[in-house]
């Protein structure tokens, strides 16, 4: 994944994926339900985010080509453009891998408690 050649697109996506994974870690720190639903929210614009700037770069790609150029560059703006949905899939992971170990934290911390029950 190469920042510069996702374009624009990667700035906003790092942007939500940056926040989404600190909410994540927020959420691994304390569990709470409406920590839970933020990560959700911020993790589904970052994939939104992440799709825009792969459609927009798509679309920049296709329409500069002239009629005699040939169809690999086409692909290669098309690779280039496929790095901002790449960055949001990986923020998308990162975010989710922490939280599953807050919530395996929290169910395990109900265990122990033998006064939870």
């Amino acid at each position: 994944m190469d920042f510069h050649q996702g374009g624009w697109g990667m700035y906003p996506t790092a942007i939500a994926g940056v926040i989404a994974v600190a909410m994540a870690v927020a959420f691994a720190r304390n569990p709470d339900g409406r920590r839970a639903a933020l990560v959700r929210d911020l993790s589904r614009l970052t994939f939104l985010v992440g799709a825009l700037g792969t459609v927009t770069g798509t679309i920049k790609s296709l329409t500069s080509l002239g009629d005699d150029t040939p169809v690999t560059y086409a692909l290669i703006g098309f690779g280039e453009s496929l790095n901002c949905i790449g960055l949001a899939l990986v923020c998308m992971v990162l975010a989710g891998a922490i939280v599953a170990v807050g919530r395996i934290r929290s169910k395990g911390a109900d265990l122990a408690d033998p006064h939870a029950l």
